[in-house]
């Protein structure tokens, strides 16, 4: 066995040994399925061997110097975003402004920009779309958008909106819902 995965393994069963003996494992749900009963355990004196100088009761775990022990961050899951806005329901008037508020969470490292667009509807007579433009990273970005109801749209319709936002090979929608008071 390598003199280097020996060291390790020792290392490891050290710290098992440790972490079992101060009861942390035993806190752990799930690990053991049994309610643990503590009874004493009467051991024979052993000698205290002596100290050194300036030397500390507590145990020294030294580690090679040619062992590096590194970690990177990890990334869950493929790179997405998430599109927020608020409000997803809001009313105005012929010729109002409704504000919006549009959030972009990255997900998995996600930094490719992104292209947005809204389909609109109201009744089965009117549907259009709208390109909104692109928003380029960094991410999470937060923007206002207002929207102004077109001052001959009649009173007492609802129109529904999708907000879609696509980039990097992922896709994202909010539904919306606007109605005309």
């Amino acid at each position: 066995m390598n003199p280097r995965t020996r060291t390790f393994i020792l290392i490891l069963v050290a710290v098992i040994l440790v972490a079992l003996s101060a009861g942390i494992l035993m806190n752990i749900p799930g690990l053991f399925r049994h309610e643990a009963v503590y009874a004493p355990v009467i051991l024979p004196e052993k000698p205290q061997p002596e100290l050194m100088p300036n030397q500390s009761e507590e145990p020294v775990v030294t580690v090679p110097p040619d062992l590096t022990l590194t970690t990177t961050p990890v990334i869950q899951g493929p790179p997405a975003f998430t599109l927020l806005v608020t409000p997803v329901e809001a009313r105005a008037p012929p010729g109002g402004t409704v504000g919006y508020t549009m959030t972009i969470e990255p997900k998995g490292g996600f930094d490719d920009p992104i292209n947005l667009r809204l389909t609109v509807s109201a009744l089965a007579l009117y549907r259009e779309t709208f390109d909104l433009g692109t928003v380029d990273p960094p991410y999470p970005k937060v923007f206002e958008y207002r929207f102004i109801v077109p001052p001959d749209v009649p009173s007492g319709i609802t129109v529904r909106g999708v907000l879609t936002g696509e980039g990097g090979g992922y896709q994202d929608t909010a539904d919306l819902i606007l109605q005309i008071r």
